[in-house]
This record gives structure tokens, C-alpha cells and sequence, in this order.
């Protein structure tokens, strides 16, 4: 499928001052090594390729006529199939049975980490230092759990929250029917569909953000990493831990300066069009990876210690 297939306005939206070809070779290339943790996951777990092949068919029609449409027209099957390359009695069978799943875990997963967030950055609900205070469950005057919990939801009962915070040890009922914090973020349970949800939701972020950089003319987003390709076992175990640590201190004081901008949390911000924006960390270790950086290198130039990504 060809770019010079798209109208100018299409190409202008997705491309930048790079030859067709080039972009299309490049984007093939990232797509599918973006998806070989995915791939070697799935063949632990018994997925065959077939499956994997009608979800990206289906996800494909479903971005080309949502994000494609010409202005003021309904996208026809004949244009989703000029743009996919999919012949249009497909397009057109799975345009007729295409039904979007349920998210299993999104509700929960927002609503957990909206409430832990504003909780670490209301100053009525921080001490001096900024820490989490423990809160009365339910209070006449003051803060309390339920003001809380009603200030995110009012479609959840606070008691369910209440539970998954406990059950996810992000947090703990004290003496006096007191909830504290144990944890100053939240962090679903491994295997849980909380966790699968964050598989979801946040490598199509870094993507975006990765293609903005790479396509997109204006202001550069942050995206940054700092790797090192000789670190033994036992230092990364060290490290994971000093890691996590720091990276909490920096996500703290982000939470608290994205919270001045939200216009749900203060009414003064800026305004303008709603956005959706945040910043995350990450730490990655892969045995693999440092071997095979090692045999490029001693087939191209010398080693690099440390490396940088604009932006």
C-alpha cells in the first residue's frame, strides 16, 4: 500500500520530509521487533498466528475508516479496502460484524490510579512533606476516604475501591477504621487483568510518542533512556531497587505538577482542548539484548558506555 494512495491532508498528518519507501521500510522494521516480546509471550502461551492476523485485518479497517474518512463523508467499504490493501467483500464482512470488546480491567485500573493520584498530590491529604496522610473512612468535616473516592467516581461504591486497594497492598485498614497508603502508587496485582490492561494501554503510548518525534513537525516530546551494556547480575539487583525508588521521588513531583493543570483539580488552569498527557518510567534489563549488541560491535565501531535518545 502506497502513501501517494492517501489524500495530502492524510499524508501531512502521518509523514514527514522522509522518502515513501524509506518510512515504509522503517515502520514495517520497528513494528514487528516492537512485537517480538509480545510474539515470544504468545508462543508460551499457545496463541497461533491466525489469531493474531485477523485482530490486525479487523484493527486496520477499523483505523482506516475512523481516522481516514474523507471530510464530511462516510467511509465506503471501497475506500477501506483502497487504503488497507484488504479486498472489500472482507472489509465489508468484517465492518458489518466488528464489535468493540470490553476493556477488561480499564474501569478498576483509572479509577485506582486517579484515586491513589489525588491523594498524593491534595495538599489536604499530605502532610508537610508531602506525604500520604491515613484518611478516616468516612468523616463529617475534613477529608476522608469516601470524599475521596466520591471526587473520582460516583459510579463505584467507595467500599469496592476500598477493597482493590487492600487486596493490591497499595493499601491497609488501621485501628480506628483508618486507610493508609503503603504504597504511593498503584500497582495491580501480577497475572491480574489490571496488569494486562497496562500491557494495553501504555506501549501504544511510547509508541505515539516515538512516532511524533519521528514524523510529526513542532515541538519535540520527552523521550529520553540511559542504558549501560555491562552490568553484572548481582548490581542489577542492587539497582532495580535503587531505580524503582528514584523513579517514585520523580513520578511524585510530576503527578503534583501535571495535578496544577488539570482543570478537574483546578479550576484556573490553563484552557483550551482536552488532552490526555502524562509521563512515565521505566527500567529494562534483557540479557539477549547486551549479546547482541556486543556482536555488532565487533563488526562496526567501538563500544559506547552510555547513550541518550533526543527529544
Amino acid at each position: 500500500m502506497s502513501l501517494r494512495r492517501l489524500s495530502r491532508v492524510d499524508q501531512k498528518r502521518y509523514t514527514a520530509a522522509v522518502p515513501t519507501t524509506v518510512a515504509q521500510d522503517a515502520l514495517i522494521r520497528a513494528s514487528t521487533e516492537a512485537a517480538r516480546p509480545l510474539v515470544r509471550r504468545m508462543l508460551a502461551l499457545g496463541v497461533p498466528f491466525g489469531w493474531v492476523e485477523r485482530a490486525l485485518r479487523a484493527l486496520f479497517i477499523e483505523v482506516a475508516a475512523a481516522e481516514f474518512a474523507l471530510p464530511g463523508q462516510r467511509p465506503t467499504d471501497s475506500r477501506v479496502a483502497l487504503l488497507t490493501g484488504i479486498n472489500r467483500k472482507e472489509v465489508r464482512r468484517l465492518r458489518s460484524t466488528r464489535t468493540r470488546q470490553p476493556q477488561a480491567g480499564t474501569f478498576g485500573l483509572n479509577h485506582m490510579t486517579s484515586l491513589v493520584g489525588r491523594w498524593t498530590a491534595d495538599p489536604r491529604t499530605t502532610d508537610g512533606r508531602g506525604r500520604p496522610r491515613p484518611l478516616p473512612y468516612r468523616a463529617a468535616r475534613g477529608p476522608s476516604f469516601v470524599g475521596l473516592v466520591r471526587q473520582v467516581t460516583a459510579d463505584l461504591a467507595p467500599g469496592v475501591l476500598l477493597e482493590q486497594l487492600v487486596t493490591s497492598g497499595a493499601g491497609e485498614i488501621r485501628d480506628g477504621n483508618v486507610i493508609a497508603l503503603r504504597e504511593s502508587a498503584f500497582v495491580p496485582r501480577r497475572g491480574s487483568a489490571e496488569m494486562l490492561q497496562i500491557l494495553v494501554e501504555d506501549p501504544a503510548e511510547l509508541i505515539e510518542t516515538i512516532l511524533h518525534n519521528a514524523f510529526a513537525g513542532g515541538e519535540q516530546l520527552l523521550q529520553r533512556k540511559v542504558y549501560y551494556d555491562n552490568v553484572g547480575t548481582e548490581g542489577a539487583a542492587r539497582l532495580r531497587g535503587q531505580v524503582r525508588r528514584e523513579g517514585q521521588r520523580f513520578l511524585t513531583r510530576m503527578d503534583r505538577l501535571l495535578a496544577q493543570y488539570d482543570r478537574d483539580r483546578n479550576p484556573r488552569a490553563p484552557g483550551g482542548e482536552r488532552l490526555y498527557t502524562g509521563i512515565g518510567v521505566y527500567f529494562f534489563e534483557n540479557a539477549e539484548g547486551a549479546r547482541g549488541q556486543r556482536s555488532r560491535r565487533r563488526r562496526t565501531k567501538p563500544e559506547r558506555r552510555r547513550k541518550e535518545h533526543p527529544g
